[in-house]
């Protein structure tokens, strides 16, 4: 009796602080197919946009209490690209890391007043952009060296509206993190690595069979997308109106709904599995 007492006392906590949010009714009463083909029916009298030609790259960083991994991964990024980062009111020293960071690099900042978690960040970022070609990247992680370029140069080649790839898991002890990260960053930019991996492509066919989430099994970090898909599709959605609990899998799932995409089975990014996850990249 006790035990239940505790528990619902410490689940009513969490209820009130907002750590806790229930799971939405429509995740428990529907599938991810019905929600899927109700999403595609839901725009049937919307015609598809034409893809742009001249495509205008720009990486985006949504960062939430992650600005100590930033050094690092400006490290794997390349220097001719235009960077905005997402500042996504973090309350710890993030912001300083990015200031210092602008003494050595140049990219645009973009400081949410409130959380705007990583959906709202993303959409933000795109609204405030004049580019209309976007990579995603975890604040975190660490990209793989050419694959951005490689993504950019994919998509132009072909008449796909989004690319990814998958990602790697490393681990990084937080008391040794001073100690060797730099220069586990230093080997993994000094890595000559050239993508080579067969692309699977998928579109609307495959997604009125999509049953859960890794249906198409896809990365969001060094995912790319045009803007012209984002728009149509209504950009990121916020958890109550998506057909994945996911943002990042509902995105890409609400896109190959309508366009052309490609999976590659080459590694994109190193991602970190001991980090926290944070307003900026959750929810």
């Amino acid at each position: 009796m006790a035990k239940k007492l505790l528990s619902k006392i410490k689940w009513e906590i969490l209820r009130v602080t907002g750590f806790y949010k229930p799971t939405p009714n429509r995740f428990k009463v529907t599938t991810l197919n019905e929600r899927v083909l109700n999403f595609i029916k839901s725009k049937e009298d919307q015609p598809i946009p034409v893809r742009e030609k001249n495509l205008l790259p720009e990486i985006l960083i949504p960062c939430y209490n992650h600005g100590k991994y930033l050094p690092d991964l400006f490290l794997t990024l390349p220097k001719d690209i235009p960077i905005t980062i997402i500042n996504d009111n973090s309350t710890d020293d993030t912001e300083s890391y990015i200031n210092q960071l602008k003494e050595k690099y140049t990219f645009k900042v973009i400081k949410n007043d409130i959380n705007l978690y990583q959906y709202g960040s993303i959409n933000q970022a795109i609204k405030e952009s004049e580019n209309n070609l976007f990579i995603i990247v975890n604040a975190d992680d660490l990209m793989v060296p050419n694959w951005i370029e490689y993504a950019i140069e994919t998509v132009e080649k072909t008449d796909i509206f989004m690319f990814a790839g998958v990602a790697f898991p490393f681990n990084t002890l937080s008391e040794e993190y001073d100690k060797w990260n730099h220069i586990f960053s230093e080997l993994v930019q000094s890595i000559s690595y050239k993508p080579t991996k067969e692309i699977k492509y998928y579109g609307p066919d495959s997604a009125k069979d999509f049953s859960h989430d890794n249906s198409i099994n896809m990365t969001f970090n060094g995912c790319t997308f045009t803007r012209s898909a984002w728009e149509y599709v209504g950009g990121m959605l916020p958890l109550h109106q998506r057909v994945s609990m996911h943002d990042d899998r509902d995105f890409q799932m609400r896109i190959c709904s309508f366009f052309k995409i490609g999976i590659s089975d080459d590694i994109t990014t190193l991602y970190r599995t001991d980090s926290s996850t944070g307003k900026g990249t959750a929810q």
